[in-house]
């Protein structure tokens, strides 16, 4: 398995607590934990994420923390975001 890499995933649950993210993706088993610091923001929004939301993120193994993986940077994809009936 790698020790790091880029995914392309979504967003399990943000945690208003920890001012995080718990991501998933294929590459990440188990999930990767993202740090709202890490989070590039946009010009709207509040800047926190949302379950469900579309993200590309690098990622770090780090096996020592609570999820596996750690992000290093989370970019959502506002353009990959599901809607109604689509």
């Amino acid at each position: 398995m790698a020790s790091s890499g880029s995914a392309l995933g979504t967003v399990l649950r943000w945690d208003d607590d920890r001012q995080g993210a718990v991501l998933d993706a294929e590459e990440c088993p188990g999930g990767c934990w993202a740090d709202s610091a890490v989070v590039v923001h946009g010009t709207q929004g509040s800047g926190q994420l949302r379950a469900g939301q579309v993200v590309r993120f690098d990622w770090t193994a780090d096996a020592s923390r609570e999820w596996p993986f750690t992000a290093t940077r989370v970019q959502p994809r506002d353009d990959l975001q599901a809607t109604l009936g689509g």
